[in-house]
This record gives C-alpha cells, structure tokens and sequence, in this order.
C-alpha cells in the first residue's frame, strides 16, 4: 500500500574511495499525488559514516503519512547499513523495519496495523572502475492477519563509462512464498556536467513488489504490483560541504498511478 521515494546520495561506490573519515547528514522531503485521490508526505533523515572508505554505515529514519476522504495511515520507517571493504570486494548488509497504522474515518472495526521487515546482503566485486555483484533480500510483510514472505534476487552491473558518465544496471527476480514470480531490471544513468553539477536518470520496467534498494536505503512496501518506474534528480553543490538534490519520480501499479517531488539536502563533515 505505501510507496514512497528518496534519493539519498549513492554514497556506496563514490564516497568508499575516500581516505578519510567523512560524517554526512541528509534530510529529506518528499510529496506524493496518487490517481487515486491520495496525497502522501513524507519526512526523512539519514546519517553517515564513512571510516576511511573501509567501513561505513548508514541510519536513516522516515515518517510518512497518507490521507484520503475516507482514512487516513502513518508509518514510521527505520533503516539500517554497513558496507565493508576487502580489497576488491565489498560486503554490504542493509535491513529496514516499518510499522504502520491504518485509521477508517467511518468504521473503527476496519482499522488495522502492518509491519514490513527486510534483509538484505549483497556481495560486490570491482574490478577496473566496474563493480559486479549478487545480492538477496528476505520481505516479511504483515497486515492484520494477513503475512507474506518473499525474497529478491539482484544482480549488479556498475561502471563509470569514463570521468563523466557512470551506469547501473540491476535486474531482479522476486518470489514469493504464495507462488507469484516476477521480473524485472532497473537502471540508473549519471552525467556529472561538472565537479559541482550532475543529473541522474532511472528507469525501471517489468514487474516488481516487495523491494528494498539497498543503494537508496528505500522501502518498496506496496500491497499492489509495481510495473514501471522512470525518474530524474539534479544535484548541485552549493559549496563544498552541502549539496542540494531535487527530482521528480513517476511510479505506475496495476491500479494507479504516483508522481512523487523530492527536495533535499547533504552536509557532510571531514574528521
């Protein structure tokens, strides 16, 4: 039921190469119309460590909420990341935990609350400016009496084309415990125009539910299936400790549509 959108910078591959310790905060804002006559807002903050590029973790908490005429939901999103270096080889171990609250304006007996559990390790190879790697997620979701458990399986191929240009591509196949399976691959272009200025385009097609970005520290947690993605942020460096990120994100599911804004903001901190 709920989707929402925050790009947080893709600290992972880029801020790994540094060698010193970095602190980042990141808050967020995101506004989300559904076709459906539902209008979401959502406020997230994310915190970083970067310990020489060897070892970093990420927290991030997010609160969301849904209005429509007839209910109205909140839910409350906590995330979790550690990224270890090994020479060549990255380990990444990302988790997130929601609950939710569903509240009916008419009818007390049709209230309810859901809580959403995901795991997720990956394992990444570089080799050249190219990253390769292999991850799996564990989904538990529950609403009310209702449980669905499933799992992700994603692949990762990832390469700067040269000092400008870096691409990602990540196709996944879901499998849940109730039989369903689906397809699908999402890819992300970045153009950096200069040291300070960069545009990021995403597109995702096939089918897709139930899905953690370990990257974005983001948590796909919709009851309906999701079917196409497309997106777009800029980010510019106003100095050289804050950056500012804008987008707009476009999301089809089988029964409606979601355009999502985003504004936020990175300050880091060198120790």
């Amino acid at each position: 039921m709920i989707v929402f959108f925050l790009f947080v910078f893709f600290i992972t591959n880029l801020t790994a190469q540094e060698s010193m310790t970095i602190i980042s905060i990141s808050p967020f804002y995101t506004h989300g119309k559904y076709s459906n006559e539902i209008d979401s807002d959502s406020k997230a903050l994310y915190g970083t460590l970067n310990l020489d590029g060897d070892l970093i973790s990420t927290f991030g908490i997010d609160l969301i909420s849904l209005k429509h005429n007839n209910w109205d939901y909140k839910q409350n999103t906590y995330y979790l990341s550690f990224t270890k270096k090994i020479s060549d080889y990255y380990v990444k171990i990302s988790g997130a935990l929601c609950k939710g609250d569903y509240l009916d304006n008419k009818f007390s007996f049709l209230n309810y609350q859901d809580k959403n559990f995901s795991f997720t390790t990956e394992f990444i190879y570089k080799y050249n400016w190219q990253y390769y790697g292999v991850g799996f997620n564990y989904f538990n979701s529950s609403k009310g009496w209702q449980i669905v458990e499933s799992g992700n399986l994603t692949l990762r191929y990832e390469a700067f084309l040269d000092y400008y240009n870096y691409l990602s591509v990540r196709p996944n196949i879901y499998l849940e415990n109730k039989g369903k399976k689906l397809i699908s691959i999402s890819s992300k272009f970045i153009h950096w125009f200069n040291s300070d200025f960069l545009a990021n385009i995403s597109l995702t097609i096939g089918k897709r539910k139930y899905y953690f970005d370990n990257d974005l520290l983001t948590i796909y947690n919709q009851y309906e299936t999701q079917k196409f993605v497309f997106g777009v942020a800029l980010n510019y460096s106003l100095f050289n400790y804050l950056t500012i990120s804008s987008g707009y994100q476009h999301k089809k599911f089988e029964e409606y549509n979601v355009n999502y804004f985003f504004l936020g903001f990175r300050s880091e901190f060198f120790l």
